[in-house]
């Protein structure tokens, strides 16, 4: 097998396992880090080439590095695998420590990339190109929901959860990391579970977003408002968008435009292998993935000292 096709993998939990599968799907040989006797048992049975405990332990010809850890120790493996000079491709977010983020090496910038998987889901890419091409006319604002029940992570809040997601949709569409100006708690939960955020971007197009683990029922969505019509991706459809077009006002006066259905854990996954062949990058590089935990960051030094905070 080409040496490059050789992917060291670093955490084979809940999330893990879906990565080792699409990468063994995707061609790709890989040796895995995993210490519990359940991840070790997802590695086995997953088909991984070779289970080891450590990231140190890893191949040291391996052509590139996935991590997907516990995410307070996802800079545990960027750390120890920087020296290889190889591409490590780092779950979301990269890191809730900041300055630790910022004392990484200089080598960091080119060989560290995020995984934000609906960079990669078609509906959001759909979403972009309608901003890009000004399909329906200028970008007036986006709005992402993301609520659900309860936070399933020992090691960070809910907000780190979920907010790189938003933040990373907004990138997509709009083509930046939108600035925090001011958010707002979330009501129904304690401490930092949920946060209702405003944002802007350069050009001054607001980004809404809320994210909470304090709704009873799940909601998912991404709306983009434009001149002439409003489109929404949310979750009871993932393989469409609906689109409204201002001035109609009958119930079903509304578009719905196809997706593809395909998983985006595997697209990007497979950007990330075609890079490593000497393709393009995938998504997300270092100084983008700064700007998200930046602003989340500041959603929780600011936001949380008070029921509204704005950046000095």
């Amino acid at each position: 097998m080409n040496r490059i096709m050789r992917i060291g993998l670093v955490g084979v939990g809940d999330w893990g396992r879906h990565i080792l599968r699409d990468l063994n799907s995707l061609g790709a040989e890989v040796h895995a880090v995993a210490r519990s006797e359940a991840s070790v048992s997802r590695a086995t049975a997953g088909g991984a080439a070779s289970i080891v405990g450590s990231a140190a332990e890893l191949p040291s010809d391996c052509g590139g590095y996935v991590v997907a850890s516990d995410t307070v120790a996802h800079l545990d493996a960027v750390e120890t695998l920087l020296s290889r000079g190889r591409p490590i491709y780092v779950e979301k977010p990269l890191s809730p420590d900041l300055e630790r983020i910022r004392r990484l090496p200089p080598d960091a910038a080119r060989l560290v990339f995020t995984m934000h998987k609906w960079r990669y889901h078609p509906g959001i890419v759909e979403l972009a190109r309608i901003a890009r091409t000004e399909e329906f006319g200028p970008v007036t604002g986006l709005r992402c929901f993301r609520m659900g029940w309860e936070n399933h992570h020992d090691d960070v809040d809910a907000i780190w959860i979920l907010a790189p997601h938003d933040m990373s949709i907004a990138l997509h569409i709009l083509g930046e990391v939108p600035r925090i100006l001011n958010a707002w708690r979330d009501p129904t939960v304690l401490g930092p579970e949920g946060v209702i955020a405003r944002a802007g971007t350069a050009s001054g197009v607001p980004f809404v977003f809320e994210v909470s683990s304090g709704k009873p029922n799940k909601h998912r969505a991404t709306v983009l408002a434009c001149r002439d019509a409003v489109c929404e991706l949310d979750d009871t459809h993932y393989d469409r968008i609906v689109i409204r077009r201002r001035g109609t006002l009958q119930s079903g006066e509304f578009e719905e435009r196809s997706v593809a259905s395909d998983m985006p854990l595997k697209a990007e996954l497979a950007a990330f292998l075609d890079h490593l062949n000497g393709g393009p990058p995938p998504f997300t590089a270092l100084a983008d993935e700064m700007a998200i935990i930046e602003a989340i960051d500041w959603i929780h030094e600011r936001a949380f000292g008070s029921a509204c905070a704005s950046p000095p």
